[in-house]
């Protein structure tokens, strides 16, 4: 014959139970019965936009631009994350700046010049361009703009994250610390070294002024690191705005 179980630890025994069973049917009722009473009370429609939507793919598309005072083209750009956010804003900070200089500028320039002069005519282009590395993701764009004289000026805006977090990072987040002076070193030498025609295209005592924190404009793929010079940053206006590649092979362990 069992010994009786003392008043107390039996009271303690159901109330454990007690709680079991309320906790069983709490699950129960949040994973089986709410579900479904939900979707029994809410139309197809309504579940879609309570549900998280997925994230949208970056497009690029192309607008003129027709103002009174100037005109031109831009990129425009869809789609979700950082990217398109940060780009969209310098794109529409950029255009709003230029309209204002041309509004203050060209009605002046057309009394002296006349309409058909080329002084009394500006420009601006934004064009984007979307490069993807192995961890990373850029959106380049290229600024052009003419206000006058022989030629117009161009240059870079480049933003760069980390495709598992959509940060928006700088070159310092890729390139080790203890390897800037390195890699600063190591560009130097490639852009004093670079003749496309046969001879030097590049500035040398500007290219030796140049620092890591000069390199703000980047972009990773899966072969280059790909460095972005504006217009007279580190050679003749003839030269433009340019990118330079650097194998990712040179840089073996750098990042």
């Amino acid at each position: 014959m069992q010994p009786e179980l003392p008043a107390k630890t039996y009271r303690l025994q159901i109330f454990l139970l007690a709680l079991i069973i309320i906790g069983l049917g709490l699950i129960f009722t949040r994973h089986i019965w709410v579900p479904r009473l939900v979707n029994e009370l809410l139309t197809d429609e309504e579940i879609k936009a309570n549900d998280p939507a997925p994230a949208q793919p970056i497009s690029i598309s192309s607008k003129d631009i027709k103002e009174t005072n100037f005109i031109g083209k831009m990129s425009v750009l869809s789609g979700d994350g950082n990217l398109v956010a940060e780009s969209n804003k310098y794109i529409a900070k950029t255009i709003s700046e230029f309209k204002k200089q041309a509004d203050e500028q060209v009605p002046d320039l057309r009394k002296k010049f006349g309409m058909d002069n080329p002084t009394a005519n500006y420009t601006i282009d934004i064009s984007a361009k979307l490069v993807e590395g192995h961890l990373t993701k850029a959106m380049v764009l290229t600024v052009y703009t003419f206000t006058g004289g022989a030629h117009g000026s161009s240059y870079y805006k480049v933003f760069n994250v980390f495709t598992t977090s959509d940060k928006i990072i700088t070159l310092s987040d890729t390139i080790k610390n203890e390897k800037h002076t390195e890699f600063t070193n190591l560009v130097k030498k490639e852009l004093k070294n670079w003749k496309p025609d046969g001879y030097s295209v590049v500035f040398p005592e500007t290219v030796d002024g140049l620092f890591f924190a000069s390199f703000k404009s980047w972009s990773l793929d899966k072969e280059n690191l790909v460095l972005y010079f504006d217009q007279y940053e580190v050679g003749p206006g003839s030269l433009g705005a340019f990118p330079f590649p650097i194998p990712l092979k040179k840089l073996p362990d750098f990042f």
